[in-house]
């Protein structure tokens, strides 16, 4: 067998692939090499005849075989303001992607086929900032800068209505964030402040406040807890009470490597995206004495998070989007990364098809291969 037959030979893991041939010299005597690839490509051949003659190695010019990807970009749309976040959903049993798009207000994409998106509808405020947005049952909640919350009635969406409004009038908060858990009981993250609403009466709305020493960027509600993406102080908890009124009491606070950006809730996990510490995942077994159960570095910085079965999907900057397995939470690992210009936001809908909010490009959609 020639050496250049030998190179054809792809790599596997470190050391462990060893190719055993036979060739005969040019005085015919059979001799043995024992091929050993490795990693950092240097072909080492050990010549034996029933003794050691030699060892070498030899450098070749060889590069790591590219992996083929399991994601590809199956469409962008651009967007008339900055991407901040995504939110998809079902409207009349088609789909919907809805973009907090900035000073460009909610921008509505028509996403029932992937690879053509088309935006269908626009609602703005030019006077705010519309940083994130979650729908529920026919309405769109929106953290608005500081108008605190919109909320809009999205059936018909060419007529788009306005629900209910709340700005901070006579309190120093800036919405970044909302969560509803039913339609008129929401959550919003307002920089040093919280506020759970009852919107019952949309008009005159129950409502409790909880003032921290931090800035809040993310929120997510599960059950009776909320919890709280703080920046650089990390994961806090807050317990909720939601009848007869709204009251809400810090229970547990958890600082993170880096700076706490956004959360999801999955099971008995909270998945935090860290900005430069990437991925954390936090017990939240027991809200009250919260730990943290292991990281993952990630490029970029990460933005928002996504999970989705045994996957969190995160928004990673000018990284774009990475996706990583967090089936073994104590070994979490980096399965992909798709690149985009800058992302910001990112929603994973029930047929794993990708949405990714990116600041320049727009809406990015993302499939799997398999």
């Amino acid at each position: 067998m020639k050496i250049k037959n030998l190179l054809k030979i792809k790599p596997g893991d470190k050391m462990k692939i060893k190719k055993l041939i036979e060739f005969n010299t040019k005085d015919k005597m059979k001799q043995k090499i024992i091929l050993l690839w490795r990693y950092n490509c240097y072909l080492h051949l050990l010549i034996c005849g029933g003794f050691l003659v030699f060892l070498s190695s030899i450098p070749l010019s060889c590069k790591k075989p590219i992996e083929e990807s399991i994601y590809q970009v199956v469409s962008r749309c651009a967007n008339p303001g900055y991407a901040q976040s995504v939110y998809v959903t079902k409207l009349n049993n088609k789909d919907y992607a809805f973009v907090a798009s900035g000073q460009a207000g909610l921008v509505i994409y028509d996403v029932n086929n992937p690879e053509q998106p088309y935006i269908k509808a626009q609602w703005m405020d030019s006077a705010n900032t519309c940083w994130s947005v979650m729908t529920l049952n026919n309405y769109a909640y929106l953290a608005y800068g500081s108008k605190l919350y919109v909320k809009l009635n999205v059936t018909n969406l060419d007529s788009i209505k306005t629900s209910a409004v709340f700005s901070s009038v006579g309190y120093v908060a800036y919405a970044y964030d909302i969560f509803a858990t039913d339609t008129n009981l929401i959550g919003v993250a307002a920089r040093e402040r919280l506020f759970i609403y009852d919107l019952t009466d949309p008009f005159f709305p129950n409502y409790s406040t909880l003032s921290l020493p931090r800035c809040i960027r993310g929120i997510f509600i599960k059950d009776s807890f909320a919890y709280l993406a703080c920046e650089q102080l990390g994961v806090s908890v807050v317990k909720i009470k939601w009848t007869p009124n709204p009251n809400v009491e810090l229970i547990s606070n958890i600082d993170t490597p880096s700076n706490a950006r956004s959360l999801f809730v999955k099971d008995n996990t909270c998945y935090v995206a860290d900005g430069r510490g990437g991925l954390v995942m936090i017990d939240i077994s027991a809200p009250t004495f919260s730990s943290i159960i292991s990281r993952l570095d990630l490029p970029g910085y990460a933005q928002r998070v996504y999970v989705k079965d045994t996957l969190a999907y995160l928004a990673c900057g000018d990284a774009g989007l990475c996706v990583v397995n967090v089936k073994d939470k104590n070994k979490p690992y980096l399965v992909e990364t798709v690149k985009t210009s800058y992302a910001k936001g990112v929603f994973v809908n029930n047929e794993q098809i990708i949405f990714v909010a990116d600041r320049d490009e727009g809406l990015v959609i993302i499939k799997s291969k398999k």
